[in-house]
């Protein structure tokens, strides 16, 4: 049986951190702390499509903004989550998913490929708003991308339809996005403890 597990503590001027993660066992405790309502449903949602453990407690300087908040709990929870699944040997690596909330209906496609980028079509941009509750909506999209370069995956997200909301629209991404690393995180036992790559390794 698998127990694969990460923590982290994280200081500077403008954040503190403890995140702790259990990529096996169930999504049995989860709590996430940050500081901004909107990261937290966020991050929380992503962890129960995974079936992790997942706790993140963080203060930080949300009287200046968001920004240092939303993008070092994600650097964190990155880094842990890359921790966590150590050399990927063994597992499927790989998977797409999809997820729907209310009328938004978002795909990930994921890989767990040590070679970090992420791509996405979500209407954060362009939809008019400036904050998805009490969270900006560019630190939505900077979440993203800390999560995604320090997890040191590639991950594509294609919003099929952006829905009434963009709370909607960001819970289904963090629901497909949970709901694929949940798959890519599994091993297959076809592998029999082998890399899936013809190189036989993701550090070349």
């Amino acid at each position: 049986t698998l127990f694969r597990s990460g923590k982290s503590s994280r200081a500077t001027k403008e954040t503190s951190i403890d995140v702790e993660l259990k990529l096996d066992g169930g999504a049995s405790g989860i709590v996430i702390n940050s500081g901004i309502n909107s990261l937290n449903d966020f991050y929380t949602k992503l962890a129960q499509e995974a079936k992790i453990s997942l706790s993140v407690k963080c203060k930080g300087d949300t009287w200046v903004d968001d920004h240092h908040t939303s993008e070092d709990v994600s650097i964190a929870i990155g880094k842990v989550l890359n921790t966590s699944l150590g050399t990927k040997a063994g597992l499927n690596r790989m998977w797409c998913a999809v997820a729907t909330v209310g009328e938004a209906n978002v795909e990930v496609t994921m890989d767990l490929s040590n070679r970090p980028c992420i791509t996405h079509n979500l209407s954060l941009s362009s939809c008019g708003e400036e904050y998805v509750g009490d969270m900006s909506i560019e630190m939505l999209d900077h979440a993203l991308e800390s999560l995604v370069m320090n997890a040191q995956m590639t991950v594509h997200i294609v919003e099929k339809s952006m829905g009434n909301n963009l709370p909607d629209l960001m819970i289904a991404t963090a629901a497909a996005f949970g709901k694929c690393l949940r798959l890519c995180a599994a091993v297959d036992p076809r592998r029999a403890g082998k890399t899936a790559s013809s190189k036989g390794t993701l550090c070349a």
